[in-house]
This record gives C-alpha cells, sequence and structure tokens, in this order.
C-alpha cells in the first residue's frame, strides 16, 4: 500500500504539507517501482491541496506548477489537467529526472558551467550543479550531470522554455537548510523527500501537521 503525501509551495516560499489517499502500487505488474496514480486518484489529489490552499489563502492560485520525478502516465496527467482546468487558469506539469547517459564534454578543464542547458528534440537538460565561474570552484567530487526535464503540459498560456528553466534554476538555491551556493534538486522535490521520510513514521490515524515550518 502506498500512501501520497504532498507539499505544496507559494510564492513567497510558504508551504503546506498534506497527506493524500492510499493507493495500491504492484511494481512486478506494472512494470516499474516508480507508483504513478489512476485518473480518479491524480484528480483527488489536485482538489486536496487546492481546497487547503483556498482555505488558508482565501483564494485560489493565479497558476500552479507540478513537479514530479517520473514521467507522467497518460491516466494521471489526464487527471491532473482536468482537475486544476476547474480551479486555475494557467498550470504547467513538469517531470523532472536525474541521469547520467546525456552529458556535454567541455573542452577545457573544467565541468560545464551551473546554469548551462540545452535541448534535445523536446527534453530539455539543465545542470544544476556544475563549475561556478564568479567563484572559479566546483564544490562536488563527481561529475556533473543534468537534470532531464520532460513531459512539459500546460494551459492557458504556454510558459517559455526559458521561463520553466529558470524557475527550476531559482528553486534548487531555495534550501534554507544548507549553506551550499545549490544543489541538484529544486526544493519542491528535495524537501519532498526529507518531510517523506519524517511522514511515515506519523501513525494513519493521526494527521500530521500541515505547516511548512514544524518540518525544518
Amino acid at each position: 500500500m502506498q500512501t501520497s503525501l504532498i507539499q505544496a509551495f507559494d510564492e513567497h516560499g510558504d508551504g503546506l504539507v498534506l497527506r493524500g489517499h492510499e493507493f495500491t502500487w504492484n511494481p512486478e505488474k506494472e512494470g516499474t517501482n516508480s507508483p504513478h496514480l489512476t485518473y480518479e486518484l491524480a484528480y483527488k489529489l489536485v482538489e486536496l491541496v487546492l481546497d487547503r490552499y483556498k482555505e488558508e489563502m482565501k483564494q485560489n492560485p493565479q497558476r500552479v506548477v507540478i513537479h514530479k520525478t517520473s514521467r507522467y502516465w497518460p491516466e494521471e496527467n489526464n487527471g491532473f489537467c482536468q482537475a486544476l482546468k476547474k480551479h486555475v487558469n494557467q498550470y504547467d506539469l513538469i517531470a523532472l529526472t536525474p541521469q547520467s547517459t546525456v552529458r556535454l564534454l567541455p573542452t577545457n578543464l573544467y565541468p560545464p558551467l551551473r546554469g548551462t542547458n540545452f535541448s534535445v528534440e523536446e527534453v530539455d537538460y539543465l545542470y544544476t550543479t556544475g563549475y561556478l565561474a564568479d567563484l572559479r570552484q566546483f564544490h562536488s567530487v563527481h561529475v556533473p550531470s543534468p537534470l532531464q526535464i520532460a513531459d512539459h503540459d500546460h494551459v492557458g498560456y504556454d510558459t517559455p522554455r526559458e521561463t520553466l528553466l529558470n524557475e527550476i534554476f531559482i528553486l534548487t538555491k531555495m534550501n534554507w537548510n544548507s549553506s551550499k551556493m545549490g544543489g541538484l534538486w529544486p526544493i519542491t522535490l528535495k524537501f519532498s523527500r526529507l518531510v517523506g521520510d519524517i511522514m511515515r513514521e506519523i501513525p494513519p490515524d493521526r494527521e500530521p501537521l500541515s505547516n511548512f515550518k514544524f518540518y525544518m
């Protein structure tokens, strides 16, 4: 049995931590260890988050961006989109995946600059780690690999690729618990994993505290 764990951030960086619905996932049957939602569960998940957002903020958001670490399956994509269309005029669905099969090979002695991006057809790649030219430093012991950014689905306004990549890049520098210049993951996904570890220790019969500050 799986439980969906959700974090929602507003434009000020304030967040909500919510526990979603339980669902069954069989990796052998589905052919992947990465859980995916049915249409109904994806729809309910968006409703849960936006209802709570409206309860806290007294209004619907103008735009919603969903970050996910695996590609969207058609059924869950449709569920997300149909629910979002009820509440917001603009949304973007984005899949961000770590990978090591696609890299740039600079001709100098340094790894690619942090912030470098390139595209292969409809798939984008963004170096969220790499050489810091202003400091003339590289804060890692491993050869950096770019994040793969794919499955961009949208409505209302076709957000330019440059804007989406810049937003992701900015979010990699928002880990207030670290003195590092930035990390591989945007904070939306970095903290979802850390908070998920805490949430798993909360019994099912207890409602977790929703304010993000309790998990810092």
